[in-house]
């Protein structure tokens, strides 16, 4: 907990925490309300296609915008983009106008503003605690997302259950997107008492080639490139796959909104411990068997849950892949903030932040597709297979991850033993 000594760094994590437990309950609702209302799993991947296609596009450009500005004053502007996205999917809700496609719409327009956002705040945070204490930051950072998705989930499930039952689905989904936007507002708040140093920032040059320089950067310092292309490969056949947890809880497991809840949670809460035991386990020479160990623990937990049909091994089956596939995550993120220069930061940020905003999308479009042609079951059963079968040729025998240990002490001479 050493980061939270740092007023600012504190004020920004409990933001973050309070925004993203929200933003969690939207992550939810957004597929759920799409398979209530129209029964297509197509629709499913189509969905996240939709937050694909501008993220694809946007992100880039958002990491270097968030190299060259004041990544406070742009994190707050597009947070409060966010708000009014949200408000106004929350309206077009409780008038009964909510359709799939216009679900789609709203997620196309967050996911344009995300591609800012994102950047900004994975730039941003490293500054506001001592350099001593990255490692640290990285990884409470870390523990924000799965932290919250253990209640914030469980919590819009029930939600769901008991609004739908006295008026509708759509109203509903209008209370969750309301909650979000207070999340989002209640971190806005926040940031503006954050006191930002002065940070060296890239100056001058064209857009064009600030990305074409952070793609150069990336490519001649090939562990980032190693790094990322491990965290864009599993995020694609691994996080993605809770795209179809609509269609298990409907269809497979029989265990409705609720339970749905209960299974983001489960899968929640394997991802908290994997990033609160990353505090101890930031040391150099650990980091390839977190990358190899996650790797396979992700992959077989999610084969096994695609042929479980029982909804307590199922459960316990989600946590697993959660632990699995955020130790994997976590360990990518921690090397690239102690490795990345910060006139870099921000584009490099990016270009990771490109696993939730257009890889993982893509990852729900192709899961959604086969499960469309197929089924849902084998749809999971491929990605849990393609993950092992990525952790066998690329990770194990990577000449750069076998050596993050050593690369890490020659940027900043830390130690490979505790």
């Amino acid at each position: 907990m050493a980061a939270l000594q740092s007023r600012d760094f504190r004020l920004f994590w409990v933001g973050n925490v309070i925004s993203v437990s929200g933003q969690q309950m939207y992550t939810m609702v957004q597929p759920w309300i799409i398979y209530e209302l129209s029964g297509s799993k197509l629709l499913l991947g189509l969905s996240g296609l939709a937050q694909a296609i501008p993220a694809t596009v946007l992100t880039l450009y958002g990491g270097v915008i968030a190299d060259k500005v004041d990544q406070k004053k742009l994190l707050v502007v597009a947070s409060l983009l966010q708000v009014l996205t949200l408000l106004t999917m929350a309206a077009i809700s409780f008038t009964e106008l909510l359709t799939p496609w216009l679900v789609m719409a709203g997620s196309f327009v967050f996911s344009a503003v995300s591609s800012f956002e994102g950047p900004a705040r994975h730039a941003m945070f490293p500054h506001l605690t001592e350099r001593r204490n990255i490692a640290n930051a990285v990884a409470l950072n870390a523990t924000v997302h799965p932290g919250t998705r253990i209640g914030g989930p469980v919590m819009a499930g029930f939600l769901l259950a008991a609004v739908m039952d006295a008026t509708t689905a759509r109203v509903a989904a209008g209370v969750i997107y309301s909650l979000t936007a207070v999340g989002y507002l209640v971190m806005v708040s926040l940031l503006l008492r954050v006191r930002m140093p002065d940070v060296r920032r890239a100056h001058g040059g064209q857009v064009i080639a600030d990305m074409a320089a952070a793609i150069r950067f990336i490519w001649r310092n090939r562990i980032f490139a190693a790094l990322i292309g491990t965290a864009y490969f599993t995020q694609f056949f691994g996080h993605a796959s809770q795209v179809m947890f609509p269609v298990f809880a409907k269809d497979i497991l029989d265990v409705g909104p609720s339970g749905l809840g209960l299974m983001y949670t489960a899968m929640g809460i394997g991802s908290f411990t994997a990033a609160a035991s990353h505090t101890n386990l930031g040391a150099a020479r650990l980091q390839r068997s977190l990358l190899v160990g996650g790797a396979a623990l992700g992959g077989t937990a999610l084969f096994l849950f695609a042929i479980s049909t029982w909804f307590i091994p199922s459960l316990l089956l989600l946590f697993l892949v959660g632990l699995g596939l955020s130790t994997l995550n976590v360990a990518v993120q921690t090397n690239l903030q102690l490795l990345i220069s910060d006139d870099f930061r921000g584009r490099v940020m990016g270009m990771w932040g490109m696993v939730h905003t257009s890889i993982r999308p893509l990852g729900e479009m192709q899961a959604g597709a086969l499960a469309a042609v197929a089924s849902a079951p084998l749809a999971l059963m491929v990605s849990g297979v393609a993950i092992l079968a990525f952790m066998g040729v690329f990770i194990v025998p990577n000449r750069l991850l076998r050596n993050l240990g050593g690369i890490r002490m020659q940027a900043h001479g830390e130690a490979v033993q505790p």
